[in-house]
């Protein structure tokens, strides 16, 4: 068994996989170092058979939390642009690279095998990768979230509220402010993500489009594009990257 651990931006998630079938998972906010720790002994003493470790985190280096992972488990591994990956990364600053994205294009390869692949991660940052089908990642883009896109617009301004991502709005234009904001959110970040697939589509051929990350929700039955959603595929391809390395 394994068991998965990825510290992002706001959250953190663990998940243990049984083979390649993932069988638990958990997540909570990032307020508490702590709690990591605590949540990754949970799982360990639930399923002692866990022998297999991947920790990915954007936060620093955290020294106790590294002590208890090599206590706790036989092979482990703290993810970084070192370690081994099952595609070819083209990536000019590997260093610099966010492991959640390496992590989830590797995982969409694995799923769609043979196929021009185009991952969308929509979370604080809407990031989009693209690997081609002969498993060489090229790069990809990185631009505001929805929820940064609507705090921007307060943030900088005198007068313009913040607002939240609304799920019934589906107009094209707003007829008052509060409206017109999540017009102008709401829509051009959809005009964006429309245009982004046309121009990838025009390039290539034998493309498949994923989803991933918290407001996966939002575009999931807004684009009128066929899209693959898996809100696990971060996770899919840490545990992925484990088991190459574990052989």
């Amino acid at each position: 068994m394994n068991l998965i651990t990825d510290i992002g931006n706001s959250f953190t998630k663990l998940a243990v996989f049984d083979k390649n079938i993932l069988i638990n998972k958990r997540s909570f906010k990032n307020e508490k170092s702590e709690k990591t720790s605590e949540e990754i002994v949970k799982l360990k003493q639930q399923y002692p058979e866990i022998k297999n470790f991947i920790l990915s985190s954007v936060k620093k280096e955290d020294q106790k939390l590294r002590n208890l992972i090599r206590d706790l488990f036989q092979n482990y591994i703290f993810f970084n642009d070192e370690t081994p990956v099952p595609i070819n990364n083209l990536y000019e600053t590997p260093k610099t690279l966010g492991k959640d994205r390496l992590a989830g294009i590797i995982a969409a390869g694995n799923i769609f095998p043979n196929r021009n692949v185009l991952v969308f991660d929509a979370g604080t940052a809407l990031t989009v990768d693209f690997m081609n089908a002969g498993k060489e990642y090229l790069g990809g883009s990185i631009a505001p979230g929805l929820e940064m896109r609507y705090k921007a617009l307060n943030h900088f301004t005198d007068k313009l509220p913040k607002i939240e991502i609304s799920e019934d709005f589906e107009n094209i234009l707003g007829q008052n402010t509060k409206d017109s904001i999540h017009s102008g959110v709401q829509n051009g970040i959809l005009y964006e993500i429309e245009g982004c697939i046309n121009r990838f589509s025009e390039k290539y051929t034998n493309l498949k489009v994923t989803f991933t990350g918290g407001d996966t929700f939002f575009f999931e039955r807004r684009l009128k594009k066929q899209i693959f959603a898996e809100p696990n595929l971060v996770l899919i391809g840490l545990n992925i990257i484990l088991k190459y390395n574990a052989k």
